[in-house]
């Protein structure tokens, strides 16, 4: 079995390790793909997330309360999870010298089945994805019985850009109109 915090990356400058980039990260993205064991292929879907960092990065999504995904993860609850974006420059200025650009971040975890039987916690995850997507926060739970969060505790984060980042504000990529002169050339 894989042991994914000494697995190693290909350009390891690359590798993001700084919370508040990786959070940056996160935040200028509202979709998640999550990969969910199946036989004899991973079981991938995209869905919009939240997140909370505290001593743990938990990421929430909602789903429905029956289905494939349900199914699964009542067999086996450890998921990954990628967040990405990405522009292709073709045409355009290039940036650093690269005709693209990425940000990734990946989490490998334990996912849960949070229901409105669990108020607290169900609010969170609803509000984390709210808040997320910009949108005002819930004062209450919502009454839906056919509504789950699917909440996501991370054991290992891996995250990557297209060259090397070192601070907040490279977190989000450069336009493809940015202006030549700029201190990141």
């Amino acid at each position: 079995m894989t042991d994914h915090r000494q697995m190693k990356m290909n350009h390891e400058d690359r590798r993001i390790t700084d919370q508040e980039i990786i959070k940056a990260i996160m935040s200028e993205n509202i979709v998640c793909t999550v990969a969910i064991q199946d036989e004899p292929y991973p079981y991938i879907v995209p869905m919009n997330y939240g997140y909370v960092w505290e001593e743990k990065l938990v990421l929430y999504m909602h789903m429905a309360d029956k289905g494939h995904r349900l199914d699964l993860l009542g067999k086996n609850p450890f998921v990954s999870c990628n967040i990405n974006m990405f522009l292709d420059r073709f045409g355009k200025k290039r940036y650093r010298n690269e005709g693209h650009d990425y940000r990734s971040v990946t989490v490998f975890g334990r996912a849960e089945i949070v229901s409105n039987g669990e108020p607290e916690e169900f609010l969170k995850g609803l509000n984390a994805l709210r808040k997320n997507a910009g949108h005002t926060l819930l004062r209450k739970a919502p009454a839906n019985k056919n509504l789950l969060v699917l909440k996501v505790t991370a054991d290992v984060i891996t995250a990557k850009a297209q060259y090397p980042i070192k601070d907040i504000e490279e977190a989000a990529m450069p336009p493809l109109d940015w202006e030549a002169g700029k201190e990141h050339l």
